[in-house]
């Protein structure tokens, strides 16, 4: 007898997607979905603080309504579904305050909040009820990590995202209820439908850097669409001949080591991963100088890939949101003048009000520290020293951000991050309701007190 064709790796995931679906969740389990689901929300909340993207998307929505559609968020208009879930998606970005997953591989890494946009709107969409919302969250966070251990796109030239364009169809896939012959064939179309590359990212970083993401998102929702049709795609997507393993570099094994999702990062600043560290002890810093007129010039030593990721020449004259949120100069700078880090500080009116930021970039010197690049990504530490122009130093250092899994956000903590942002969109009392019902997300038949603080019309109210 013949032996059996060995079964492709899409095949393998859309098999184990049909099993994970509707899975039992542990308590524990349960408990830091809910933490996630908040702290991805406190961030989808403060990026509708952002009128000038939401008025992009206001005309986006015009040019072609959907009644049938879904709502995009903060212009209270329907717009075809692929494109909704794009604009929605970028709402998850948008503040950067996204928590972050690196591989424990040294591969790549991923911010699984990206999925709980994508989710929310899709299961508002489909009418479905919180406990719809954790299964798929779960199921999202699992194959965006997993993707992350084994794929590293930067190192290939393609964005880090670009893995989305494979988990998302499944994601998407799986809510709506695709076989396994679907959604191999959705993940197979996905490929045909193009990898992200790592532009975004190089020279001047554009505000398309918030868009990555959103992108393989609308991608996979098309992909989906087709596979559900009926289209199928070339086999062997993954490995093939021309598959994406020629092109992205990876590890051995995809499901191999499992993700440890308790090693998530939350962000406790809306900037890059690889700012927080450094805006922590600015931060820290900022309190013993006082006056920031007495600084001559600020040393910070960091591991290689925070140099890479935010330290490279157009860093020290970031010239759009994106750059500002991804520029350890301007974060570190903005941080010891100011002494936080608020939204406001990344958005072009503050450059003209508070010209003391810009000031100090200049005096920011970045330095490779080769044992902190040793440790990483175990570790994620900075030291920073700060030299006063009466000659007298300040110096600073931590091992890891506040929101690390070895330093991390309190319950109370995740909540307040709601609260500040949810209540100018919803008022105070009504902001505490959605948090409490967040923690008991299991137990709500619909969504409807969820989204419908998002879903009404931001701009033109004034």
């Amino acid at each position: 007898m013949a032996d059996k064709q060995k079964e492709t790796l899409e095949e393998t995931l859309s098999r184990q997607v049909w099993e994970m679906a509707g899975e039992k969740i542990d308590p524990e389990t349960l408990h830091l979905l809910k933490r996630n689901i908040l702290d991805a929300y406190a961030g989808i909340c403060a990026s509708l603080r952002d009128t000038a993207m939401i008025g992009t998307f206001d005309r986006m929505t015009s040019l072609a309504p959907d009644h049938e559609g879904i709502t995009v968020w903060g212009v209270g208009r329907k717009a075809h579904p692929g494109e909704a879930l794009f604009m929605n998606t970028i709402l998850g970005r948008r503040s950067d305050l996204v928590n972050t997953y690196m591989s424990p591989t040294g591969m790549g890494g991923c911010h699984p909040s990206d999925n709980v946009s994508l989710i929310l709107s899709l299961a508002d969409w489909l009418g479905r009820t919180g406990a719809d919302v954790l299964s798929h969250t779960w199921l999202a966070y699992r194959l965006s990590c997993m993707f992350a251990n084994h794929y590293d796109p930067e190192r290939g030239d393609y964005d880090h995202d670009a893995q989305a364009l494979f988990f998302t169809p499944l994601v998407i896939g799986s809510m709506m209820g695709l076989s396994v012959h679907q959604l191999t064939q959705s993940q197979r179309i996905a490929g045909m439908l193009g990898l992200t590359i790592n532009q975004a990212a190089e020279g001047d970083v554009t505000d398309w850097k918030h868009c990555t993401f959103a992108s393989c998102a609308m991608r996979g929702f098309t992909s989906v669409l087709m596979a559900r049709a009926g289209f199928t795609g070339p086999g062997s997507i993954y490995d093939g001949e021309a598959g994406i393993d020629r092109f992205i570099p990876h590890s051995p094994s995809l499901m191999d080591p499992p993700p440890d999702l308790t090693s998530i990062t939350f962000k406790t600043w809306p900037a890059l991963v690889f700012c927080q560290t450094p805006i922590d002890a600015a931060v820290d810093i900022s309190g013993r100088v006082g006056d920031h007129s007495r600084i001559e010039r600020v040393e910070v030593h960091v591991y290689d890939k925070a140099i890479k990721e935010a330290a490279i020449p157009s860093s020290w004259h970031p010239a759009s949101r994106a750059a500002r949120t991804h520029s350890l100069a301007y974060c570190v700078a903005a941080a010891l003048v100011k002494g936080t880090i608020e939204y406001e500080f990344f958005d072009d009116d503050f450059l003209e009000k508070e010209k003391a930021v810009l000031g100090m970039v200049p005096m920011i010197e970045v330095v490779e520290d080769r044992e902190m690049t040793r440790t990483f990504p175990a570790g994620a530490p900075c030291r920073i020293v700060v030299i006063l122009k009466d000659g007298s130093v300040l110096e600073c250092r931590r091992e890891c951000p506040r929101g690390d899994s070895r330093d991390p956000l309190e319950d109370g903590e995740i909540g307040e991050k709601v609260l500040k942002y949810l209540a100018d969109l919803a008022g105070k009392q009504q902001a505490k309701t959605v948090i409490g019902r967040i923690w008991g997300l299991e137990k709500e038949r619909s969504l409807d007190w969820l989204v419908d603080p998002l879903k009404q019309r931001i701009v033109g109210k004034d």
